[in-house]
């Protein structure tokens, strides 16, 4: 019979979260199609409108030679942080622990096609226990993804990262950050946005033509409302209408949306975002900057704030270096999410492949 006795410390946490290091979850298993009209919800969620990822006539002319989803899509099959959040262990022992997407490390291994089914496979890895002067001791948890296809090829692996800590104040404190305007940043809708949005297209980068300290054109995504959260968790996350029966689950699920319950049940200080909403962006940025006959291969992604409605985000990027490792050359990106207080909240490692004259 599985262990039912509320874990009240992190101590216990730590320990029981360790005993399940290596296991599979059945449970959370699952799959999409990729097919055009679920690889444009997650663009919709994204605000990422590259036309390779949504306009057969462009996506034809590719090197592809047909829609292709973008790497971000294996989020849309699963966020991927089942593992990460309690292991192996009964949820229903955790009531008292809150919990933040800490990012982790994408691998990205093969295209996802058209018609394709992604399938996702979670195991629980390590725990490793910290300190922070903002919510105490917490532990970094570990969810071990691997994202296939049809083909029973992998398309993407993911390690996922979650901080578990106790409950600020029992329910009334919050994380506290720096959240004041401290920019000439300007608040702005984030719906004209994706569609004003200038990428790199059709027109090859070449590995050649990039130097070490290049910067980025700058990735606005103005400033975060509920319509957006929705949007990234319908499109992406896939959440629907539910039964009246159902609400209350919703809400305990969701309770992002809720200002209390975020202060309540998760110690933030408003309605809030999804970590991997953020992540997401930052792989719009370096797919916008690579082009179309770039190949994103890997990002190593940090979450350190939260991002809560009515912040103002606009994404920057440098180029850290360039280098070739076999056949292939590469460039490494710094990419960070800026919020209209100077404070970087999110930032990538990110890994492409480009085009070579040579």
């Amino acid at each position: 019979m599985a262990e039912t006795k509320p874990i009240e410390t992190i101590d216990e946490f730590e320990e029981e979260y360790r005993k399940g290091a290596g296991q599979a979850l059945p449970g959370a298993t699952s799959s999409k199609e990729a097919n055009l009209d679920n690889i444009q919800r997650c663009g919709d969620g994204i605000g990422d409108y590259n036309p390779l990822y949504r306009d057969p006539e462009h996506a034809a002319n590719s090197r592809f030679g047909m829609i292709t989803a973008m790497p971000a899509f294996v989020y849309s099959v699963s966020l991927g942080v089942s593992a990460a959040i309690n292991g192996a262990i009964n949820g229903a022992r955790v009531g008292g622990f809150a919990m933040n997407y800490a990012g982790g490390e994408l691998e990205f291994f093969r295209p996802i096609w058209l018609g394709d089914t992604i399938t996702i496979h979670e195991r629980v890895g390590p725990v490793v226990r910290k300190e922070s002067g903002r919510i105490g001791p917490f532990c970094i948890c570990t969810g071990l993804v691997t994202y296939t296809n049809q083909r029973h090829e992998v398309v993407s692996t993911k390690r996922t990262l979650m901080a578990r800590y106790r409950i600020l104040g029992g329910g009334t404190e919050t994380i506290t950050y720096d959240r004041d305007n401290k920019t000439d940043v300007q608040q702005e809708s984030p719906d004209p946005l994706v569609w004003e949005r200038e990428r790199r297209g059709a027109e090859t980068r070449y590995w050649e033509d990039v130097a070490e300290g290049d910067e980025m054109p700058p990735l606005k995504k103005g400033t975060y409302t509920v319509n957006e959260l929705y949007l990234f968790s319908f499109g992406v996350c896939g959440t629907r209408r539910g039964t009246r029966a159902s609400v209350g689950d919703r809400i305990e699920s969701h309770g992002r949306y809720n200002a209390a319950y975020a202060k309540s049940r998760r110690s933030m200080p408003g309605q809030f975002d999804y970590g991997p909403q953020r992540v997401c962006w930052l792989s719009q940025m370096a797919t916008d900057w690579m082009g179309d006959d770039g190949t994103l291969k890997k990002m190593v992604t940090q979450v350190r704030h939260p991002n809560v409605v009515g912040d103002t985000n606009t994404i920057y990027g440098t180029v850290a270096s360039k280098y070739v490792q076999g056949d292939e050359h590469l460039v490494d990106l710094d990419i960070r999410n800026v919020n209209q207080s100077g404070t970087a909240s999110a930032f990538t490692r990110a890994t492409v492949a480009l085009p070579s004259r040579g």
